[in-house]
Order: structure tokens, then C-alpha cells, then sequence
């Protein structure tokens, strides 16, 4: 039997790599900065990823998701 590989998984593919500074304000941001603040260092980008996949970020542009909230603001207001 072969033992069990340890460490992080391989992985196929190209990489892509960003980084992120994100400067987060006292009262304003309190639920941000609790957030990252239960998660311990080497696990935050981790975090970062399953909440932005979590928060349903548009998938496309923004020029159609702008467009769409002004055909909605216009019924709005014809309701109104």
C-alpha cells in the first residue's frame, strides 16, 4: 500500500495570482473585521474565495447589470 501523500494537493492548470489590500475602517466595517479576524492567517484567502462565491457576484459586466437596474428603476417609478 502507498502512503498517503501530505501537503498541499497538485495542481493542473495555469495559475493566476492576485493580491488584495484591503483597508477596513473601525464602526464602519465591524462585520468585516470580525470576519477576519475568527479566521486564522493562513486560512483567510481561503475564506476570502468561499465568500465571494457565497455572495453572488454578478456574471458578467456591469455595464448589463447597470442597464438592468435602470429598466427596474424606470417601472419603478411608472408604478408609482
Amino acid at each position: 500500500m502507498e502512503p498517503k501523500r501530505r501537503g498541499r494537493r497538485l495542481r493542473c492548470g495555469q495559475q493566476v495570482e492576485l493580491f488584495v489590500h484591503l483597508r477596513l475602517w473601525a464602526e464602519e466595517d465591524d462585520d468585516l473585521i470580525a470576519f477576519f479576524e475568527r479566521i486564522p492567517l493562513r486560512h483567510r484567502s481561503a475564506a476570502l474565495k468561499a465568500a465571494l462565491r457565497a455572495g453572488g457576484l454578478p456574471a458578467q459586466d456591469n455595464t448589463s447589470q447597470t442597464k438592468d437596474d435602470e429598466v427596474a428603476c424606470a417601472l419603478e417609478n411608472l408604478l408609482l
